[in-house]
């Protein structure tokens, strides 16, 4: 049983230590993105399920002829209360002008704050932590 935990560590630890690898890559990629204007269309914090509250924010914006349908803010984390949530969409107010930064590689991935830190941090540290506890239940 001790081994199934052990895996099972181990992969969230891998799990977790590649999302924080790609966030912070991609927070570092996105400081070189083009920028267009883009315009909200959806603005509000979703509480139909309590236990599952978050905002939703979703922007239209075009790269050349193509029409795209965003919803990042930036490639950080949020917290979980509602008056984080209303913070962090009070600028992005529905049907206002907002500047959408994209991928020109992919411009179907764009975010509106590229200055904004990840929070890659947090995740390297919880995968740190689910491998250091993979270590430690393979070695019990």
């Amino acid at each position: 049983m001790l081994l199934l935990f052990a895996a099972f560590s181990l992969l969230t630890g891998a799990a977790l230590l590649a999302l924080s690898l790609w966030l912070r890559s991609r927070s570092q990629q996105c400081l070189q993105w083009p920028s267009v204007t883009g315009h909200v269309i959806e603005s509000r914090v979703d509480d139909t399920h309590l236990d599952m509250m978050k905002p939703v924010l979703r922007y239209r914006y075009e790269v050349g002829p193509q029409s795209y349908i965003g919803f990042r803010v930036s490639f950080s984390g949020y917290v979980a209360s509602r008056s984080a949530m209303e913070k962090l969409i009070k600028p992005y107010s529905q049907g206002s002008a907002v500047t959408v930064y994209y991928d020109p590689q992919n411009p179907s991935s764009a975010v509106l704050n590229n200055t904004q830190t990840s929070d890659w941090l947090y995740w390297l540290a919880f995968g740190l932590g689910f491998l250091v506890l993979a270590a430690y239940l393979t070695w019990l």
